[in-house]
């Protein structure tokens, strides 16, 4: 959001850094109650930072797909920045979802051949219990700043959404850009793109799934009493959506293309986003 909207972006991410890192500093420290008053510092410095125009306005772009290659900079070849010099805020999708995603696979059985004891079912809940008070804890101080939304992820419904495609037993990254993709696009943000490594085959899965389901009759189908999403796509049929590949390389001449193409149809469903909103 920073790199897309703040006045003085240089400026911006030098406060971000310094920022960060008096957050890790915080974290090695070992003690939730100091990491907790880090976050709300940091959260206030970061309000401070000028930006060009409301968070509402801005377009925002899902990131997902591989959990390695969509977090490293040089494997996505720096696509966050080549977005927010275009005006595009992203969200990457986070590490926490494959965190979340074992625990599902645990919980229902469908990992390891053993079935687990209910000393183990009881210590995962548990365990569950205090990650998402966590994750609830941290989320809420950091959107303070006003650059953050405070939504905690609901794996479930993630995997829920992607079930009608892609079986629940089938273990892998897949049925998460799936899910994720299906459920951010048209509301959190207005286009997404699947990354992964060359021949990575959840992500040509995933590629082959969302090329056929991104558009407005299976986004409706995830949220069938959503009146207001079914009026803003009353004039939208295919949902922005790209799948990349990479090997580290420099992205080819046609992707570059391609993302010039998904760029132009993401800032089309926006604008139907922001009309849609101030519609009601």
């Amino acid at each position: 959001m920073l790199l897309a909207n703040a006045r003085d972006t240089d400026a911006a991410m030098a406060v971000f850094d310094e920022t960060f890192q008096d957050v890790l500093a915080a974290l090695g420290r070992g003690s939730f109650e100091v990491l907790d008053a880090a976050l709300i510092e940091a959260a206030k410095r970061l309000r401070l930072i000028a930006l060009k125009q409301s968070i509402e306005q801005v377009p925002v772009i899902a990131i997902t797909g591989e959990i390695f290659v969509r977090r490293d900079g040089l494997s996505r070849q720096y696509l966050t920045e080549y977005l927010a010099a275009k005006g595009f805020a992203t969200i990457c999708a986070p590490v926490a979802e494959w965190v979340l995603y074992t625990d599902y696979l645990i919980r229902k059985g469908f990992y390891g051949k053993n079935r687990t004891t209910w000393r183990e079912k009881i210590g995962a809940a548990l365990k569950r219990n205090f990650m998402a008070q966590d994750e609830k804890r941290i989320k809420n101080r950091l959107s303070a700043s006003g650059l953050t939304h405070a939504t905690p992820l609901n794996i479930d419904q993630i995997i829920m959404t992607a079930s009608p495609y892609l079986s629940p037993q089938l273990g892998g990254e897949a049925i998460l850009t799936v899910g994720s993709s299906m459920r951010e696009v048209a509301v959190e943000s207005c286009g997404v793109i699947a990354i992964g490594p060359f021949g990575c085959m959840p992500n040509r899965l995933s590629e082959a799934i969302l090329n056929e389901t991104m558009k407005r009759e299976d986004k409706l189908l995830c949220d069938q009493h959503n009146h207001h999403l079914r009026s803003m796509l009353r004039q939208v049929n295919d949902l922005p959506f790209l799948a990349i590949e990479s090997d580290g390389s420099a992205f080819p001449q046609l992707i570059h293309a391609k993302l010039e193409a998904f760029c132009l149809r993401a800032e089309r469903l926006h604008a139907h986003m922001l009309a849609n909103r101030y519609a009601n």
